[in-house]
């Protein structure tokens, strides 16, 4: 199931995406935006695998959008105007939709991203991603995480320079993590095969501190650890 949303800041754009959306079984649409912060806000938060995206919207082009969200997704532009189909495939968009498309040329748009996501495709990560911390939201570069621990309903992301406390899940953190650089070896925590310092049969030290590995994460956490290690 590919996991998608839509942004535009026409209504009726957005009602004809999730007319098309609802006939293809492989697509999950799950929200569709008119404003474009607040899909960057659920962005920061939520899975998403393929966004359509307008390109002229009033205050947050399509493409400017693109360099906003703190980890990169598949993405469909759907557009009136056809003189920025070029640069569209600068940024690397899977397909380009001129308004109005009909149903077929939308079937032929998702089928690609499909067929990407089979191919084990992998849209490339961002740096850095935004963590909601009350009000605001605190930018973090992943370099600097070395672990993730949970404590009922918070997690604390542990860094260089400072622990953040985050009402979350461990599994709404791992969506917003690359998971070539991650792995969950504990209920409750979560580290960067960075900064692995040690490992022995039943714990891992990581920036001094020792983790123990589960036993129902024991094998993945090899297996991915001779991944990373190349």
């Amino acid at each position: 199931m590919i996991t998608c949303i839509a942004i535009d800041d026409e209504p009726n754009a957005l009602e004809v995406v999730k007319s098309l959306a609802a006939k293809v079984e492989f697509l999950d649409l799950k929200e569709t935006f008119s404003d474009p912060v607040k899909a960057m806000n659920y962005i920061e938060s939520n899975p998403v695998d393929l966004l359509f995206l307008d390109i002229n919207m009033p205050d947050i082009s399509g493409f400017t959008f693109l360099t906003l969200i703190p980890k990169e997704v598949a993405v469909i532009f759907t557009t009136a105007y056809s003189e920025h189909a070029v640069r569209s495939y600068e940024v690397n968009a899977i397909d380009y939709l001129l308004k109005p498309f009909d149903f077929v040329r939308f079937l032929q748009a998702v089928n690609k991203v499909k067929t990407a996501h089979k191919s084990n495709y992998k849209p490339k990560t961002s740096d850095f991603i935004f963590i909601s911390t009350g009000t605001s939201k605190q930018k973090v570069l992943i370099s600097e995480i070395q672990f993730i621990e949970s404590d009922g309903n918070y997690v604390y992301y542990v860094t260089e320079k400072q622990k953040i406390m985050v009402r979350a899940s461990i599994k709404e953190v791992l969506s917003l993590l690359p998971e070539s650089q991650f792995i969950q070896v504990q209920r409750s925590f979560v580290i960067a095969f960075r900064w692995i310092e040690k490992i022995e049969s039943n714990h891992v030290y990581v920036a001094g501190k020792e983790i123990p590995i589960g036993k129902t994460f024991k094998d993945n956490f090899q297996s991915s650890l001779k991944k990373f290690s190349g």
